[in-house]
Parts: C-alpha cells; structure tokens; sequence
C-alpha cells in the first residue's frame, strides 16, 4: 500500500495516457503547476476541495486518497434504468428480475439451471418424456 499522498496519486496516474494534467487541473480548477507540485511532493497539504475533486475525477475513495486507509476504488451507487435507452433500462430491470430470482434458488435448482443453459446454448435438446419411457 502507497504510503503518501503523493505517492497514491503517482499510483493513479503511472498508466494514464497524455493530456490528464490539463484536464485533472481543469477538473480541480488548479493550474498545471498544482498538479506537479502534488507529484512531486512540494506541497505539504491539499485542500479538501482539491482532494474530493482529484477522488472524484479517478472515481477513487477519497478516505484512501487522503490516508491510504479503506478501499481504493469508490463506491458509486446508482439507478442503471435511469436516463438511459428505453430498451437499455428494459434489459436492466430483466437482469435484475433474472439476479433476484437465481439469489432465492438452492444449490441444486443453480446446477440444473446451468446445465439448461449450457444444453441451449450448444443446441441440445432434453429428450422428451415418451422417448426416455422407452
């Protein structure tokens, strides 16, 4: 775990692509020099505002951010059906309704519904019953 601010934040840029001084230091409403001093180390604190602003623009945790406590990547809750495509948010909430109904299965129905899949997708067909009574 990166112990300092500055190297948490070295941690988040080491594969980001060209431009994302600019535009975090747009972001941050803070000149480029900012963002390098924050590099480097020079700066001995960062504003709070600067802090949830470099979090929000990594979609990081700003308590690891900030300390190194806690978990890196923020949890961002959100209502996927919302502005969204109508047929998008159709295909979310079946999803949702398929989640729902797979969490109140037992072991047992989880298996037999993954075989089914399974045989579907390969183009098996269960047999039917008067062909096993044979």
């Amino acid at each position: 775990m990166s112990s300092t601010f500055t190297e948490r934040l070295k941690e988040l840029t080491a594969d980001v692509g060209r431009g994302w001084q600019a535009s975090l230091a747009r972001h941050c409403g803070v000149t480029r020099a900012a963002i390098t001093n924050w590099l480097s180390g020079r700066n001995k604190g960062i504003e709070s505002t600067h802090l949830f602003a470099i979090a929000d623009y990594f979609r990081v945790n700003p308590r690891w951010l900030a300390t190194g406590a806690g978990p890196k990547w923020a949890e961002i809750p959100m209502d996927l059906s919302k502005n969204v495509h109508p047929t998008v948010g159709e295909v979310l909430s079946k999803f949702e309704e398929v989640v729902a109904r797979q969490e109140q299965m037992n072991e047992a129905e989880r298996i037999e519904l993954y075989i089914w899949l399974v045989g579907e997708r390969l183009g098996l067909q269960k047999p039917a019953a008067s062909q096993t009574a044979a």
